[in-house]
């Protein structure tokens, strides 16, 4: 298996014979498993050891670490389209909106209400209720 990025997408060769027609989209296949490394490795036919190795070599870094950064790419993305932060949580497959809000931080240094808001100057009823909690 080989993981290549020959255009602005992250895409996984297989090996023949893997029941897999052509190159397989990383980032799509990252969200359709809900950014959990162990559905990846099921849809991919490896173990989690074997997909960290390849995407150390190939990526430069651990799965846990791009799928994390992944995420929040799209979280952005969806942000910045006008999604609510709720929204935002519940498509990304996040626990609760805490959690994202948290990471999101933790990545931006912003809370995704005022992201938002910077980004797209939209003000909604999450952004009020998300600068409340920042206080």
């Amino acid at each position: 298996m080989r993981i290549v990025r020959p255009d602005s997408r992250w895409w996984v060769l297989l090996p023949e014979g893997k029941g897999r027609a052509g190159p397989v989209c990383l980032q799509g296949l990252a969200l359709r498993c809900g950014y959990r490394i162990c559905e990846v490795c099921a849809e991919l036919d490896c173990g989690a050891r074997y997909l960290h190795l390849v995407f150390v070599r190939d990526v430069g870094m651990p799965p846990k670490r791009w799928m994390r950064a992944e995420r929040m790419v799209v979280a952005r993305r969806e942000l910045e389209r006008g999604r609510s932060p709720d929204e935002v949580a519940a498509v990304l497959g996040f626990a609760c909106v805490r959690t994202f809000r948290r990471e999101f931080i933790a990545l931006h240094k912003v809370p995704p209400s005022a992201y938002q808001r910077e980004r797209c100057g939209q003000m909604t009823g999450d952004a009020v209720d998300g600068d409340r909690r920042a206080g």
